[in-house]
């Protein structure tokens, strides 16, 4: 527990200043935690062909300095590109292998887009996502160890219990819908802002079990140990992913 702490301390250290500044330094930040992620990706797929991973690292690294109006034609251009590589060598890298880069090349390179823009058109809008994602997986955790008798979903995440969701996704929702009404909309009807604010807080949720999904798939306990007591980057990224993903739909839909 004590290492999971600093280890979040460490990284509030590191993300608050480039989140406040934002702009350039954000942006370049972002890069650089898209190249780690990449990374975490590339290793669980062992000797891939020096292209393959020299293309993934430079799509991922620079395209986050895109606007994302052109993701749709850098979408078609990664795909191109990683489906014709396959040719090079069908041993070392096959199509499962393409759409395995493909898939998780897209998911950083959206997520670190929607950081950036959410950032830049508001940041109380970014913190909230964020205080959604930080106290629903913390008072899950805490709820499972102190109350956890019934497992959630065994088979994906042996560790995860419905007592620890429903407590992750309370608290998770309250003090968010909080910040929301006095930060970002204190006109907003109180009601309207809890039920959405749960939603996101169950999306993020599952987003934690689809990533435990993919490294049971894969027969890892973390993407990496880049982060002590957390795993690695794509390990802290599972419940923000598909809270901010979440957000954008639930927004457009609105």
């Amino acid at each position: 527990m004590k290492q999971r702490i600093f280890s979040a301390i460490i990284c509030l250290i590191i993300s608050i200043p480039l989140i406040i500044y934002g702009g350039i330094y954000l942006k370049i930040g972002l890069s650089l935690m898209g190249m780690l992620a990449v990374k975490e990706i590339l290793n669980i797929k062992k000797d891939l062909p020096l292209i393959v991973n020299i293309i993934t690292y430079i799509l991922v690294g620079s395209l986050i300095f895109i606007d994302i109006s052109l993701i749709v034609k850098i979408f078609i251009i990664l795909f191109v590109l990683l489906m014709i590589l396959i040719f090079i060598s069908d041993k070392k890298y096959n199509i499962e292998d393409a759409f395995y880069l493909i898939c998780f090349s897209i998911i950083i390179l959206l997520l670190f887009s929607y950081i950036y823009l959410i950032r830049e058109k508001d940041i109380n809008t970014l913190i909230y996502l964020f205080l959604i994602t930080i106290f629903t997986d913390t008072f899950a955790y805490i709820g499972g160890k102190l109350f956890g008798r019934h497992k959630l979903i065994e088979r994906i995440s042996p560790n995860k219990t419905i007592e620890g969701f429903i407590i992750g996704s309370v608290i998770g929702t309250i003090i968010p819908t909080i910040f929301y009404i006095y930060m970002i909309s204190p006109g907003e009807e109180f009601f309207l802002i809890i039920l959405f604010t749960l939603l996101l807080s169950i999306i993020g949720q599952f987003g934690d079990l689809v990533f435990s999904c993919i490294k049971r798939h894969y027969k890892i306990k973390d993407f990496s140990n880049l982060i002590p007591g957390h795993g690695g980057i794509m390990d802290r990224l599972d419940s923000i992913t598909f809270v901010i993903f979440g957000y954008i739909i639930l927004i457009n839909l609105m």
